[in-house]
């Protein structure tokens, strides 16, 4: 039986359907930090966003290419994953532990320009379907921690990673150090366009987020979010 929710998707979509054939084509992007989707606001996107970010622990980190390694690749993007934590001093910013030797580091020497992509990962019994669950893009820079916070520092990542301790500075891998993801831009994919916000977040929005009265997601289950895309999409045939 079609649940309530579903039911309210179908209907809006044969109506907006319906409506855009005596429409002219927009004029603008439809993904922006205007839209709204039926499932979350941009405020309450900006929370699931701190939530990711807060839970997951892990993500690519990506850079551009330098000439040192290889100048065939100068330019092109390179990513490799990567722990990480929200930073218990200073919350909804990355802790990142890395050595000199990784490529991404030695690519920041040069161009400081580093993007973080989170995705949701399957929790114990979900089936995840990473096309359908949210995932984020932070971009920014690379800043070492300084001293006096760096105990902290070691504190918090092994609470959440704790194999870590083998690879800690001082622990026999002094290429290691502590750096904190410096964010300046936020790109949020809630799940499918229409559904979910999908869009940039201010910086002090994502911030200033409220995680206690942030929404869970637009949907209840993967096959409920499933069956409102197939009729999203028999929709948007039947009105082509």
């Amino acid at each position: 039986m079609l649940s309530l929710r579903t039911l309210a998707v179908t209907f809006s979509l044969a109506l907006l359907s319906a409506t855009a054939m005596a429409l002219p084509a927009p004029a603008a992007p439809c993904h922006g930090e205007s839209v709204q989707a039926m499932g979350e606001t941009r405020e309450q996107a900006a929370g699931l966003a701190r939530n990711l970010v807060k839970n997951t622990g892990v993500g690519t980190l990506m850079s551009i290419m330098n000439s040192s390694q290889k100048s065939a690749v100068e330019g092109y993007p390179f990513g490799s994953m990567d722990y990480y934590v929200d930073d218990c001093q200073d919350g909804g910013k990355p802790l990142m532990l890395l050595s000199h030797l990784q490529i991404n580091v030695q690519n920041a020497r040069s161009s400081n320009h580093i993007s973080l992509a989170i995705r949701k990962l399957p929790g114990p019994g979900e089936r995840g379907n990473p096309m359908v669950d949210p995932r984020v893009t932070l971009m920014g820079r690379l800043v070492p921690v300084e001293e006096a916070k760096q105990k902290k520092a070691e504190e918090c990542f092994v609470a959440k990673h704790p194999e870590a301790k083998w690879w800690l500075p001082g622990a026999g891998f002094h290429d290691f150090k502590w750096y904190n993801f410096d964010i300046e831009e936020i790109y949020y994919i809630g799940g499918f366009g229409g559904i979910h916000y999908i869009g940039w977040i201010p910086v002090d929005t994502y911030y200033n987020a409220d995680l206690s009265n942030s929404v869970k997601s637009a949907r209840e289950t993967v096959e409920e979010e499933s069956e409102s895309l197939g009729l999203m999409f028999r929709q948007q045939t039947m009105f082509a």
